[in-house]
């Protein structure tokens, strides 16, 4: 896609199944390399991504060429998988849903602060509801 211009920033939430606190610093760390990992394959780029017990937050510039659906379902897809290699098989489920948000350049700043700070967020309890949410499975 070299011949077209884009700027399309998201921020991207998605969780564990039944909101269960699965992932710790170890998972967390599988979590980053591999998504960043697909993430190349996918020709996006990753502006920022952490993952907190039972969530994960990604700002990222995603092609036109790929639908958000499509990109978040093999980003989860992929991380699951090999989270699941190492951990055992279906360690780690996601929710079918996921949160998403577009921002311009303005804005990116603010949220990769507020994505690397998620630890001190959710201890502090300085979350801000809009950038946590992700729809509740039925």
């Amino acid at each position: 896609m070299s011949n077209v211009y884009y700027e399309l920033y998201y921020h991207i939430i998605w969780s564990t199944k039944k909101r269960i606190e699965l992932i710790d610093d170890g998972i967390g760390k599988i979590l980053k390399e591999n998504i960043l990992k697909k993430i190349k394959e996918l020709e996006a780029q990753q502006l920022e991504f952490n993952s907190y017990l039972d969530h994960c937050h990604l700002l990222a510039t995603i092609p036109p060429k790929i639908s958000i659906s499509d990109f978040v379902g093999k980003i989860k897809g992929y991380s699951s998988y090999e989270i699941n290699k190492i951990k055992g098989e279906k360690y780690i489920q996601w929710q079918r849903g996921f949160g998403v948000l577009s921002l311009n350049k303005k804005g990116i700043l603010f949220v990769k602060k507020y994505i690397k700070n998620q630890r001190q967020h959710h201890k502090n309890k300085t979350v801000i509801d809009v950038l946590e949410f992700v729809p509740e499975e039925k």
